[in-house]
């Protein structure tokens, strides 16, 4: 064998972990001069970042004697070839009836919690749902929905987890839980896209998509890429919050994407003993802000431990206690956004 071909050998023999296939099967050229490797590359950003990819890559070459020096690039980094201007192709899911972003504008006001329950909730409707994780900084749906092992793969695509009667995807059942994902703004755009188009989603009535919060690349880049059918809002009452949440909205309307609602996190504190609502980041800022912003209060989840013992716990409220007042409010949340979509 030539160097050349015990290169692209020692590639082929690296297995990318949850992609099922190999290194070697992401170089597009590979040549050797002298004593040095020249590899230029694709990248799966949804399954491994560039700098692992030079890593591996740089550590099977360097073990053969003929080589001393790898030089890796990657095809597609954006000083290459100029891109011709043509419309944006949006991805399309013919099986998939709603797609809707849940989004907030700060961390920390309890997105991910929403998502999960709601979609949960929406399952106990009837209907069929899937929940993809789109944050991929923080993909907390794993750990809130129970789910440990990665997805099965068939045919190439993966294969959604099914929990609570709802079919879910992260990012976060395909890297390891304490692996950092250090990305730039354009490999989060493709890592999410990737995603969700290797994903073998059955016929759903609603898609739940549980966004990264701000108004980044990862939020513009998918109202862009996906037909959304609408995106709701979600908050706490201080200003803070709802000053950040208002750049949220603002940002999908320029967008042109239906606002379902807003949805109040964290409203009131509810007493077990006595059944006072204590106020404790401030009172109906959630609802001000519907009425200013011309918009339906879908709800007002209490502050409830539960949620947090529940959600560590791997198991949504709806579930676990669908009688508390969280759980009763996520229902009613859930009868409005169906309502929502089913008007007439």
């Amino acid at each position: 064998m030539t160097v050349s071909e015990r290169a692209r050998a020692a590639l082929q023999a690296i297995e990318i972990p949850q992609a099922h296939r190999s290194v070697g099967d992401l170089v597009e050229a590979l040549s050797i001069e002298g004593r040095t490797a020249h590899v230029r590359m694709r990248l799966l950003p949804a399954y491994v970042s560039k700098s692992q990819l030079r890593s591996w890559v740089e550590r099977a070459l360097k073990a053969l004697p003929e080589i001393e020096a790898v030089h890796v690039e990657f095809a597609q980094t954006p000083r290459q070839a100029p891109r011709v201007a043509r419309p944006p192709q949006k991805l399309h899911f013919p099986q998939i009836a709603h797609i809707v972003a849940i989004f907030s504008g700060k961390g920390g006001v309890g997105k991910s919690t929403v998502s999960v329950n709601l979609a949960v909730a929406l399952a106990q409707l009837g209907t069929r749902v899937g929940l993809f994780d789109a944050d991929v900084h923080g993909p907390n749906i794993p750990t809130l929905l129970g789910l440990a092992e990665p997805p099965a793969v068939h045919a190439g695509k993966l294969i959604p987890i099914l929990k609570y009667g709802v079919h879910a995807m992260s990012i976060g059942l395909l890297v390891g839980g304490g692996d950092p994902l250090i990305w730039r703004g354009p490999m989060i755009s493709k890592a999410i896209n990737e995603l969700l188009e290797s994903t073998a989603w059955p016929e759903l009535d609603y898609l739940i998509v549980d966004m990264p919060p701000g108004t980044g690349d990862a939020q513009l880049g998918l109202a862009q890429d996906v037909e959304l059918s609408g995106a709701i809002a979600v908050t706490t009452p201080q200003e803070v919050a709802l000053s950040d949440v208002r750049r949220g909205i603002g940002a999908f309307q320029k967008l042109n994407v239906p606002i379902i609602g807003i949805i109040e996190n964290m409203a009131y504190y509810l007493c077990p003993q006595c059944g006072h609502k204590e106020y404790i980041f401030g009172q109906g800022g959630g609802e001000k802000e519907a009425q200013r912003q011309n918009m339906k209060l879908l709800g007002q989840i209490p502050l409830d431990p539960k949620l947090r013992e529940l959600g560590d716990a791997g198991v949504p409220i709806v579930i676990a206690a669908p009688s508390s007042p969280a759980a009763v409010e996520f229902s009613r949340i859930a009868q409005a956004v169906h309502t929502y979509f089913h008007k007439g």
